[in-house]
């Protein structure tokens, strides 16, 4: 009667500590919090109705973060033909912006939220030695591009460019 009574102990207690084992569960809830980035140029321009070779043209482009989180920014500057770009003289990139070896520019501040950037460029200048009789219209664009600044060092990490 005492062997039978540590079997049923045994197999108990055995049993118990497989059926514990068993259903023995960790649960731990983690919440991901997904944010939208939201960037958008704004710019001051003037354009000019008669073009004049040597005018300046009083263009202002710069980027607002819309984000509630930090971002990093770059542009884009293209001219809408080679001859157009060949009729005025370089831009002159403000000093906040870096060049990337990808022919973008880089802006070297995290853009908190609600801020803008500074402004790309300011100006357009035809050059002098442009014969009026031999302008092309063009336009020149502006593309902009943002990552969220979060794990990142610099614009050009944030990029990945190398």
């Amino acid at each position: 009667m005492i062997f039978a009574l540590v079997c049923c102990l045994t197999v108990g207690i055995t049993g118990s500590m497989a059926y514990a084992y068993l259903i023995d569960r960790k649960e731990r809830v983690n919440q991901i919090k997904a944010v939208e980035n939201s960037t958008h140029i704004e710019e001051e321009f003037d354009p000019p109705q008669d073009p004049q070779p040597g005018q300046v043209i009083k263009k202002k482009p710069c980027i607002v973060n819309d984000s509630s989180i930090p971002v990093y920014i770059r542009v884009k500057v293209t001219f809408s033909s080679g001859e157009a770009q060949a009729q005025c003289e370089p831009l002159l990139i403000n000093s906040n912006w870096k060049t990337g070896k990808d022919e973008y520019y880089y802006y070297q501040k995290k853009l908190l939220p609600g801020e803008r950037t500074e402004t790309v460029f300011d100006n357009i200048v035809i050059n002098n030695t442009v014969k009026k009789e031999e302008m092309v219209p063009f336009d020149i664009l502006v593309y902009e591009e943002s990552v969220q600044a979060e794990g990142f060092s610099s614009p050009e990490d944030a990029f990945g460019e190398m």
